[in-house]
């Protein structure tokens, strides 16, 4: 009886040594988490899906540190899915076309004090049949927000997102990333998360909690370095408020914290190769929940 193949983990692939040795680190100026707004009417549904945030993220972490231009990206479909833990193979084609399409056709926009002005994020995406590769452009006004950062950013691997299974997982998590510098306990109001978070038709409060913001804050201490608790805070009977209590399991002299940093990063190296695009990353039978009430 012939054995079967073993079964090749992310880890032992050149493509992960290569994300390991360079990270693949996602790097954004603060602006684009914090003053990122989807919409101007109460309507949900406009943020970026799961999987087109996991395709964004990824271009996004191809940026070298001294990159002066938005250069086009060239990577092998391949390599994406393996990367984003996707299982490469034809049927998944069409679904990353109809993804890039859709990122392509996004439109945010950024908050200044005296402006409001609308971003792309990608300007063109070609792929190419025989070769299987992909080639992106992103935007060209997204210069100021992704180039040369020396202050007012946020980093963090990619890896850290790239197993979550909802789109308000990587939203929460990177907007907290983008006030860790304010300290270990942070307030937003209720309808501010909503706002960063594309949910805003959400009214019911039980229901949020439980569509949006429990999801999130799991995939948060689920795969990230940050442990974040959460309590509320109420204005008369109704709940205006959340208080996150942060703090990085990294940074922790403690030996606990520091078991499950490893433990939290380990079980996503060991796991990627399992997601299917089809199981966890948006179409049917995934969590990419854009309902209302």
């Amino acid at each position: 009886m012939e054995a079967k193949p073993k079964t090749q983990l992310l880890t032992e692939t050149d493509e992960y040594r290569r994300s390991i040795s360079r990270d693949y680190l996602v790097v954004k100026h603060n602006t684009i988490i914090q003053k990122n707004k989807f919409q101007v009417a109460k309507n949900a549904g406009n943020s970026l899906s799961l999987l087109e945030q996991k395709v964004l993220l990824y271009v996004i972490s191809r940026i070298k540190p001294d990159d002066t231009e938005l250069k086009e990206q060239i990577f092998d479909i391949a390599e994406f899915c393996r990367i984003c833990g996707i299982q490469a193979g034809g049927e998944n084609y069409p679904y990353l076309k109809e993804v890039i399409a859709k990122l392509k056709s996004r439109v945010m926009w950024l908050v200044a004090e005296d402006s409001e002005k609308t971003v792309s994020w990608i300007d063109k995406a070609t792929i190419y049949k025989k070769s299987g590769k992909i080639k992106i452009r992103l935007d060209e006004d997204l210069k100021p927000y992704l180039l040369m950062l020396s202050k007012n950013y946020t980093a963090f691997p990619l890896h850290n997102v790239i197993k979550m299974k909802t789109k308000y997982g990587i939203m929460l998590y990177e907007l907290l990333k983008s006030v860790a510098n304010l300290g270990s306990n942070i307030e937003f109001s209720v309808d501010e998360i909503k706002e960063h978070l594309d949910c805003v038709s959400y009214d019911n409060f039980a229901n949020f909690k439980k569509r949006v913001l429990l999801p999130a804050l799991l995939d948060v201490n689920t795969y990230t370095e940050l442990k974040v608790d959460v309590s509320y805070r109420k204005t008369g009977r109704v709940n205006t408020h959340i208080l996150f209590s942060i703090s990085n399991l990294k940074e922790s002299t403690l030996p606990g914290d520091i078991e499950e940093a490893h433990r939290r990063f380990y079980n996503t190296e060991k796991e990627l190769y399992q997601l299917s695009l089809f199981d966890n990353l948006g179409y049917p039978g995934g969590q990419d929940d854009n309902t209302t009430e």
